[in-house]
């Protein structure tokens, strides 16, 4: 089974709608949150993910902080995809480079908090206009993101866009060969 339908099949549960007169099947629409972080990096292959899904008729929608929106200037429109701007505290950008590692920590903090706040109103509130969503997608860099969804009960998946050589060296880290790949990259 692809990447797509496993996720499909993982986060479909529920938003069936009515029957249509012409169509004896229930038809399904799914609707996914994808959380990612605002970097580089995690941006493309999100969005080249959500196209996929869109593609397969989903509607997908995509919390991104102010300053990656305004700086993605070539997006074009594709149907069933939005983005949804909000402010993580640092709307001129977070600059990595000049900061030191209490700075990002601080950073990261707060996008932590913000990001959790908005991405909770965004799940009730759609939730509440009719149009729940049917699962939270999440990329590995926004662990806090499945806990805010489980407490409103929605399912998650995690969006692993990483090469597939990090998935199998942090697998065996955390599966009893942690001592051998520290000694190994000494």
């Amino acid at each position: 089974m692809n990447e797509k339908k496993k996720i499909l099949s993982k986060c479909e549960f529920t938003a069936k709608e009515p029957r249509e007169a012409s169509s004896s099947a229930t038809m399904l629409h799914h609707r996914f949150l994808l959380v990612i972080y605002p970097g580089q990096g995690q941006i493309n292959p999100a969005l080249q993910f959500a196209k996929r899904l869109t593609a397969m008729g989903a509607r997908v929608t995509i919390p991104i902080t102010l300053d990656m929106h305004r700086r993605m200037t070539n997006t074009t429109a594709v149907p069933g995809l939005s983005l949804a701007p909000f402010s993580d505290g640092y709307d001129d950008g977070f600059h990595a480079i000049r900061g030191t590692d209490s700075d990002y920590n601080l950073y990261a903090s707060e996008l932590k908090r913000r990001a959790s706040v908005f991405v909770s109103n965004l799940i009730l509130s759609s939730a509440n206009e009719g149009h729940p969503f049917t699962c939270l997608l999440y990329t590995l860099l926004v662990p806090w993101a499945p806990q805010v969804a489980r407490g409103l009960n929605l399912p998650t998946a995690m969006l692993w866009i990483q090469p597939a050589t990090v998935l199998d060296i942090l697998y065996h880290y955390f599966h009893g060969y942690a001592d051998y790949i520290n000694d190994e990259t000494k």
